[in-house]
């Protein structure tokens, strides 16, 4: 069927299986959102359970009879739908819904989503590794980071927080000798403006390429006068967003280093593209964040003007991608674009 006729004819949430898919742990993602037209279906997982009941309460009624290829006037309705509420949970569950149209669409046209997006997709997209549960001051620290970078990512990153100024600075710069190379590190929200104003004149580019989400706002005014105070810090944010007008504010006051955006929690692939041209326009590089790792890639593969490396989070990734059928890994720093129709993975149920 031309995708141009189908309208959606059916949503709903679906608890993924715990035998194929668990033992779930604390954390875990166990919903699919799914949708249908022409006896075909369209799935993103997997999703958390607060977004996923916010599609099956609210959402999915809103898209029946919506045309599966118009996905700016499906997000235009479900975001009026939500009203004030569309930011934060209200957002991460239309970016749900809205990544399952896309594979839908995807399905129905029998091509890859990154092929809908572009007329010449790459066919590999970079990635870089991400462990932010790993403790830097463990004894075996050493070693998994050797390790994972010598899996040839493009760069790794590694969470600080929670310790003095001058431990945070060496912990950085082991890893940096760990790895053989400069490290992102994020900060989780948790440094604040004065951690941050210490940190900043001790750490230097050949040690880390940026700091990530130093502040526990993505605010402007916060952002901005960070930027002009700790001059050479190298920061970089996104995920924490939720309007592109912010984005596009920040992204022209502060001129991150990165800009680390979610696909999902953004809004999804509709609006994702929206904020990787605002970025482009100001010439910030992109990273998209990994807890979107699927839709992240085909984006990156349709826009490689515009994104750079996607993070691969090596601990959490595998878990998710238990749900789907086949796996997605990163091999010699990339990852191949999928070319089955839609997203390009079946999710397993």
């Amino acid at each position: 069927m031309d995708p141009a006729d189908a309208v959606i004819d059916r949503v709903q949430v679906e608890r993924l299986d715990e035998s194929v898919a668990g033992p779930w742990k604390a954390g875990d993602s166990r919903f699919a959102v799914v949708v249908e037209a022409s006896e075909v279906n369209g799935v993103f997982a997997p999703v958390d359970e607060l977004p996923a009941a916010l599609v099956a309460t609210r959402l999915g009624q809103s898209a029946l009879r919506h045309p599966v290829a118009d996905h700016t006037g499906l997000l235009r309705r479900l975001l009026a739908e939500l009203g004030p509420q569309a930011a934060g949970l209200g957002r991460w569950a239309v970016g749900a819904l809205d990544c399952a149209v896309w594979d839908l669409h995807g399905r129905l046209a029998d091509l890859p989503v990154a092929a809908l997006l572009s007329d010449r997709p790459a066919p590999r997209v970079p990635v870089y590794a991400s462990w932010l549960s790993l403790d830097l001051a463990a004894e075996s620290a050493a070693e998994s980071v050797k390790a994972t970078a010598g899996d040839g990512f493009a760069f790794t990153k590694w969470a600080l927080r929670g310790a003095e100024a001058a431990e945070m600075v060496l912990l950085a710069e082991r890893a940096a000798k760990w790895a053989g190379d400069s490290v992102a590190v994020d900060a989780l929200g948790a440094w604040g403006h004065l951690r941050t104003m210490e940190v900043a004149p001790l750490l230097t580019p050949e040690t880390v390429r940026w700091v990530e989400d130093p502040l526990a706002r993505t605010d402007r005014t916060a952002y901005t006068h960070l930027h002009e105070q700790a001059k050479g810090l190298r920061i970089a944010f996104g995920e924490r967003l939720s309007h592109v007008e912010d984005a596009r504010a920040l992204l022209e006051h502060c001129r991150p280093e990165a800009f680390t955006f979610d696909a999902v929690w953004c809004g999804g692939i509709t609006e994702a593209r929206g904020w990787l041209g605002a970025a482009h326009d100001v010439g910030v590089p992109v990273h998209l964040h990994g807890r979107a790792f699927l839709p992240a890639v085909h984006l990156a593969a349709a826009f490689p003007d515009a994104a750079g490396a996607v993070e691969y989070q090596v601990v959490w990734e595998p878990r998710r991608q238990r749900a789907l059928c086949g796996t997605l890994q990163p091999d010699g720093g990339h990852v191949a674009l999928p070319d089955r129709p839609g997203l390009g993975m079946e999710v397993r149920r």
